[in-house]
């Protein structure tokens, strides 16, 4: 029987992940890629059907119609790939709030293969798996691109990014595998700060009537979630009216967060949504310093809302 493309997710699954790192930590033999702000998934296509996951198993296809019929047009039978999601602000870079924009293209940035002709190739080296996958995506246009590679070493690298305002680099370390894990053989680099974090709470706006005028925000850790601010700019007036219909719903008696903030105006919600935002820095007790909203992501959970923070170097 031939296999389907969810038999050859389910033969690769997971994706593998970064860890996020130190440029000092990426000397030596590692190769770079641009850091790309969109949703992570991974396309199999077997029988002459495609599935498009997200990283925590959802079907994005739907969501992404175009990029879904062109990776259906144009990937062999029997291959798998990772990338990312995209659309792109004026100047070219992947902005995370732009997807869903209509006059924006979307398009799908291939950065891995871990199957071709039905064989799993993620024990290959880097390279290899990089040559194999040029194969495959490297006379695509439109809709699908490869990954951007920029040269040099750490140092210029991260001068080039920091140039063009990209959010990072991904720094893959030479002839490594690809593992179903997160590795420092992947490690991210980041420039601007963003962070995934679970709602948990919203103030009601100071104009009146039904919107938000803020997002209480928290991330998880081991005695449960921990409140790590509020964000109350970067919200159109669309997302005020949405997020307030949303939550409003779903609000608590009692705050899910542990040791929650003494806020006279907060709404608790239970925890069901995951923003993104981008902020500039931790601050001594765990909050968000100048957060700005980005967008939902439906692909996460908020018990993976985790605090995302390289280790010290």
């Amino acid at each position: 029987m031939a296999r389907s493309p969810q038999d050859l997710l389910d033969a690769v699954w997971p994706p593998m992940l970064a860890t996020l790192s130190h440029p000092e930590e990426a000397r030596g033999a590692f190769v770079f890629e641009v850091k790309y702000d969109g949703f992570r998934a991974v396309a199999a296509r077997a029988g002459g059907k495609l599935a498009l996951h997200s990283r925590n198993g959802l079907d994005l296809a739907g969501r992404f119609p175009g990029v879904a019929r062109a990776l259906a047009e144009h990937l062999p039978n029997g291959c798998v790939v990772d990338g990312e999601i995209i659309a792109e602000d004026e100047t070219g870079r992947s902005s995370f709030e732009h997807l869903g924009d209509a006059t924006r293209q979307e398009r799908y940035a291939a950065f891995d293969i871990l199957m071709l002709g039905g064989k799993d190739v993620r024990a290959l080296p880097l390279q290899q798996r990089r040559t194999l996958l040029e194969g495959v995506m490297g006379q695509t246009r439109g809709a699908l691109v490869l990954s951007e590679r920029v040269a040099g070493s750490v140092e210029e690298v991260m001068e080039e990014a920091r140039r063009r305002q990209l959010e990072g680099v991904i720094a893959k370390r030479c002839g490594s595998p690809y593992r179903g894990t997160r590795s420092e053989d992947w490690l991210k680099l980041k420039l601007l700060a963003n962070q995934e974090v679970a709602i948990v709470g919203y103030t009601p706006s100071t104009r009146g009537g039904a919107e938000i005028g803020a997002l209480l925000l928290a991330v998880r850790e081991k005695r449960g979630f921990v409140f790590a601010g509020k964000v109350g700019t970067g919200f159109t007036d669309l997302w005020r009216r949405e997020l307030y219909a949303v939550l409003s719903r779903d609000e608590l008696e009692q705050a899910s967060v542990v040791d929650p903030p003494r806020m006279a105006k907060a709404h608790w919600v239970r925890p069901r949504h995951v923003a993104q935002v981008a902020f500039t820095e931790w601050t001594r007790d765990g909050k968000l310093r100048h957060p700005s909203f980005q967008g939902l992501r439906d692909d996460k959970r908020p018990e993976q809302c985790v605090r995302e923070r390289a280790p010290a170097a």
